[in-house]
């Protein structure tokens, strides 16, 4: 079954997760998007794959998103580097 896998990444990550996609041959539509608690400008990424294909994009996306938070010592909570829906699609054309 093919998947929809749909990211919001931080601008800042934007690039590197592209790259790393197209490095693997994943294509990626990339949007624009804002959102969150600041308001912050962010990536909405949509990636079409097939069902075993989704742990690798999950990596990719986890190993190039960073969380951009404060030092671990400083006692502020930890923003997630990314936000990752994954949902079954019923039919995927390239035209």
């Amino acid at each position: 079954m093919k998947k929809l896998i749909i990211g919001v990444v931080q601008n800042e990550d934007a690039d590197a997760v592209v790259d790393a996609l197209l490095e693997e041959e994943f294509r990626a539509t990339r949007l624009a998007s804002t959102g969150g608690f600041l308001r912050r400008g962010n990536t909405t990424l949509m990636i079409g794959a097939d069902e075993d294909q989704v742990d690798r994009v999950l990596d990719l996306i986890r190993g190039h998103a960073r969380s951009g938070a404060a030092p671990a010592d400083s006692g502020a909570s930890q923003p997630a580097a990314a936000t990752v829906f994954v949902l079954d699609l019923e039919e995927y054309q390239r035209l």
